[in-house]
């Protein structure tokens, strides 16, 4: 296996030296994530960009679409940070793990989506024809639709960059979702 190390203060660009110091004075370091996308002088840039763009969901919306598709996904990395992002957002562990599982059984609105969210990754956009009906009857709108479709974007590069650079966790480690037989086909990564 390839070690992939995070990256040398002294080797990051100048541009990503500015976004360690915005983020050492907000958080007080560095998402290791956001440290790895900095052996490229144009990579995290690019991706925080993207992340701050507007959205019609709100950030409990993209929280549950997040959670969805790091389990999916199998990024501990991701799982682990969106967990404690989730709880900072007013979820509950039990909460959490529902929305990992692709359901919200405290929540209609959020359990329609998460649904569709699963649906869409697991058949890859094919056959989700109820969970779009239920989608758009739960009042979501073609640009929640487009919106949930680019956060999905959004957790497909983060999962896939904390698992193909082996982006060694920084926070609280996510506890395991127990699977269903139903689910044994659910991973798609």
């Amino acid at each position: 296996m390839i070690t992939i190390e995070m990256p040398l203060i002294q080797a990051i660009s100048e541009e990503n030296r500015n976004y360690i110091r915005y983020f050492d004075e907000k958080l007080g370091h560095v998402p290791n994530l956001y440290l790895s996308m900095m052996h490229s002088n144009h990579a995290f840039r690019n991706f925080y960009r993207f992340h701050g763009r507007k959205t019609s969901l709100s950030l409990k919306e993209r929280e549950a679409i997040s959670l969805v598709m790091a389990q999916l996904n199998n990024s501990l990395y991701c799982l682990s940070a969106h967990t404690m992002i989730a709880k900072l957002n007013g979820f509950s562990e039990e909460e959490i793990m529902q929305l990992r599982d692709g359901k919200a059984n405290f929540d209609t609105k959020l359990a329609t989506l998460a649904r569709l969210v699963k649906s869409m990754a697991v058949r890859k956009g094919k056959n989700i024809t109820n969970e779009l009906n239920a989608f758009f009857d739960a009042g979501y709108t073609k640009e929640h639709l487009l919106d949930v479709l680019e956060t999905i974007g959004e957790s497909y590069m983060s999962n896939f960059m904390a698992k193909t650079m082996q982006v060694p966790l920084d926070f609280p480690e996510a506890p395991v979702l127990k699977k269903n037989d139903e689910d044994e086909n659910d991973d798609i990564a």
